[in-house]
Parts: structure tokens; C-alpha cells; sequence
């Protein structure tokens, strides 16, 4: 390489954010750094871009969006680089999303994490593309956010297990069902005739159960149906704002 890690990030940076990358705040990372120190000073780069992948599936994006984002990197290295980074990126990312540090799963509320709910919907908005689908008017979340005063950490856990509880007796049809943050978890539902039916039968359900447990006793939960973005870029940026 004859040019220097600072510039050769600085190039890569800005083909991405303006060919594929929609959220320029999720594009910085101390890996991207690493990948560029190790072309820039000729060393190995495939822990670097292994890392990478890794930091990108954890961040929730889809394999096919970062992929092309090292494809704007390939553009400016040499050209033996390319099949390196591109394996090294998708094993890393492969490796995230199904090996035992995935955390894809709450094991007390049984409920899936953020990141593999973002993988569901990038399978969805990919289905939709592909059949010529809207997913905002094929598919909704159904949300669920509680208000968790500041008492014991069992306390404050015990409302979003039995949250996780009802979630699955009323969303039992294979939807995915996630937890975003301590108080709020959400279901990907198909927009059915019924959805909203199944909504409130979710509040009355949560209700009964937190109120009947001295424990776990809260307000009553807030339960709405929040419409997907048209766009899976939109989707994510859904998820950030419903799990602060």
C-alpha cells in the first residue's frame, strides 16, 4: 500500500456512505480502523477483517450490506486483497450470528435479542423485495413497553418474564418475539385482519398477570402496533429508537 491508514479509511468512508451505507453514525468502528492499519502496513489482514464481520452482524447488518461496503474498500486495494477480505467478512459475520457468543436469546425471558430480530428482518425485507411486496403492508410489531420502577434487579426482571409469557400464548404462530431494552419487547407479526384484536387481548393478558403477582405488580403496560418502515435501513433505525 502507499498510502497511509488514515487516508486509506478516510477514502473508504466516503465511497460508503455515499454508494451503500445509510446511517453514517453505525459506519465508524475501531475495526475498520484495524482492517486499514493491516493494508496499509502490508500485515495480515484477515483477523482484522474477521473482526469486522463479527462487529457487523453484532450491530445487526445484514450480510449483503456489508459485503458491499468492503467492496468500496476492495476498490481502493490491490486486487489480491479482494477475495481475502470478502471471505475473511463473511466468516466473521457467519461466525456472530450462529456461534455460542451470538446471544441471540434472553434465557430468563425466553425472548430473542435485538440482533437476531434485525436478522429476521432482513430475511423479510429480502423476501418482500423479491416477490414485489410492500413489508410495511405485509408485516407490524406489535410493541409492548412497561414503565419499571427502580427496586431489586428481580423486580425489575420479573414483569418481562411474564411479559415473554404472554407474548407467546398470544403470538403463537411462529412470529418472532424479541426484547429491545428492559422494559420493551416486541413481536414481527403479519398484518392480519386480527392483529389488532390480538393486541388488546395481549394488554389485558399482561395486566392479569403483573397485577396478580405482588412482585411484579406495575402500571399497566403500553401495547400498540408500530408499522415497519418501507425500507430495511428504516427498520433499523426503528429498533435504535424503540430500545432507548
Amino acid at each position: 500500500m502507499t498510502v497511509s491508514a488514515g487516508t486509506l479509511r478516510d477514502e473508504w468512508s466516503s465511497r460508503s456512505l455515499a454508494a451503500s451505507w445509510a446511517f453514517p453514525s453505525d459506519w465508524d468502528s475501531p475495526a475498520v480502523d484495524a482492517v486499514c492499519e493491516a493494508l496499509a502496513g502490508d500485515g495480515d489482514v484477515f483477523p482484522a477483517a474477521e473482526r469486522l464481520g463479527r462487529v457487523r452482524a453484532a450491530s445487526g447488518v445484514a450480510l449483503g450490506e456489508t459485503l458491499a461496503d468492503i467492496d468500496q474498500l476492495i476498490a481502493l486495494v490491490h486486487p489480491r486483497h479482494a477475495e481475502l477480505l470478502r471471505r475473511a467478512v463473511s466468516l466473521g459475520w457467519a461466525d456472530r450470528v450462529v456461534g455460542p457468543g451470538a446471544d441471540l436469546s434472553d434465557p430468563l425471558t425466553g425472548l430473542a435479542s435485538k440482533e437476531y430480530l434485525m436478522l429476521r428482518l432482513a430475511e423479510v425485507y429480502a423476501s418482500c423485495g423479491a416477490n414485489g411486496l410492500d413489508p410495511s403492508a405485509e408485516y407490524a410489531l406489535a410493541v409492548v413497553r412497561v414503565e419499571l420502577a427502580t427496586r431489586s434487579v428481580w423486580q425489575r426482571v420479573l414483569p418481562m418474564i411474564h411479559i415473554g409469557e404472554c407474548m407467546r400464548i398470544v403470538f403463537d404462530a411462529g412470529e418472532s418475539l424479541a426484547r429491545l431494552g428492559e422494559p420493551m419487547a416486541v413481536a414481527l407479526t403479519r398484518r392480519t385482519p386480527s392483529l389488532d384484536r390480538r393486541v388488546q387481548l395481549l394488554a389485558r393478558l399482561i395486566s392479569t398477570r403483573t397485577s396478580a403477582d405482588p412482585e411484579a405488580h406495575v402500571a399497566p403496560p403500553r401495547v400498540w402496533v408500530e408499522p415497519l418502515p418501507a425500507s430495511y435501513q428504516g427498520a433499523r433505525a426503528l429498533l435504535t429508537e424503540l430500545g432507548r
